[in-house]
């Protein structure tokens, strides 16, 4: 295990980073989140130093870590990390050289899912067989299937990309979002995850995220409500490039409509590839406005109006339609203006 990390570390060149990820059984049996607040507060007074950007995930009694930086930082970071007593059984699932795609110094999250300690292992030993092998995913793509519960029909599926889809739903005003995916779940007698984000920062950006996955038989589809600070986050914005859409739910105060949409240009500025948006609202919501801003971020922004009552499923109504994965992949010849009634 050791001289694995030690010799991938050694090969990044100065133009990529080193990627390192690795999983381990946590020792401790406090309140989690209070731990891994104290494992950011260690951590960001040496990472920063040694320009390590790090995820932490804690699920089902598991850690796992993604590291990502030059090679001398992530390095020492490793040695530090063998000898923390926190976690024990460190089992290396990807080492390589890339870009970088954590954007923020820490991240980290925990998922609370349905699932055993032993479930949670299987996955493990399934990824650290195939990095043996030589046939390892991405960074990103271990993440996901470690973090997806064997029950979901994503964990079969988001790895095919004609088969998977991710889509955020935010909201610029109270917890609609939230409420859509709950409802989501309930409709479809799917599980929905829980999930509490957090960035370097202990100054209010600790955020909520659930999703559920719906199996369409075409496609199987996530939906995944996001607080709008979590747009801010750096492992969130690491995750962007993989969602097909974005929607949000409109208040109809345009200074709130306009602080969601430049939260979400933010996020998406370092992007190649850029989720389509989807603004909901009703007919008073200034579209033109919000469209402006997104075409400056590089952003295909597609409004929709709702008339009558409007709750989770009036929402979801209104957007399932525009959910199209084919438009997604041909952004540049959307139509800007649609409408339901």
């Amino acid at each position: 295990m050791t001289s694995e990390w030690q010799d991938s570390a050694a090969t990044a060149s100065d133009m990529e980073v080193g990627r390192l990820m690795y999983a381990s059984q946590s020792n401790f049996t406090g309140p989690v989140f209070q731990e891994m607040q104290r494992i950011r507060e260690h951590a960001l007074q040496r990472n920063v130093a040694d320009e390590v950007h790090v995820a932490l995930l804690h699920q089902s009694g598991w850690f796992v870590e993604w590291m990502e930086g030059p090679p001398a930082g992530v390095h020492a970071l490793m040695g530090r990390v063998a000898r923390d007593t926190r976690h024990r059984g460190l089992r290396l699932l990807h080492s390589s050289r890339g870009p970088r795609r954590l954007t923020q110094p820490w991240s980290m999250a925990i998922v609370q899912a349905l699932e055993l300690p032993a479930d949670f292992a299987r996955r493990v030993a399934t990824l650290r067989e195939e990095h043996q092998q030589g046939r390892a995913p991405g960074p990103a793509t271990v993440w996901r299937r470690l973090s997806t519960p064997l029950t979901h029909p994503g964990a079969a599926e988001q790895a095919v990309s004609d088969r998977f889809q991710r889509v955020m739903v935010c909201a610029a005003r109270g917890e609609a979002s939230f409420d859509m995916v709950r409802w989501l779940g309930r409709t479809h007698k799917a599980e929905v995850v829980h999930r509490r984000f957090a960035g370097s920062r202990a100054d209010g950006l600790d955020v909520a995220t659930d999703y559920v996955d719906l199996d369409s038989g075409a496609v199987v589809r996530r939906v995944i409500a996001m607080a709008r600070n979590g747009l801010h986050l750096g492992l969130t914005q690491a995750f962007l490039p993989d969602y097909s859409h974005v929607i949000l739910l409109l208040s109809g105060d345009s200074t709130r409509d306009g602080d969601l949409m430049q939260r979400l240009v933010v996020a998406c500025a370092r992007l190649v590839h850029r989720p389509v948006v989807v603004g909901l609202g009703q007919p008073f919501c200034d579209h033109a406005a919000l469209q402006k801003m997104a075409h400056r971020g590089g952003l295909v922004y597609l409004d929709c109006d709702l008339a009558g009552h409007i709750d989770a499923q009036a929402w979801w109504d209104a957007a399932e339609p525009l959910l199209d994965l084919s438009l997604a992949a041909n952004s540049d010849w959307l139509p800007l203006s649609v409408s339901a009634g």
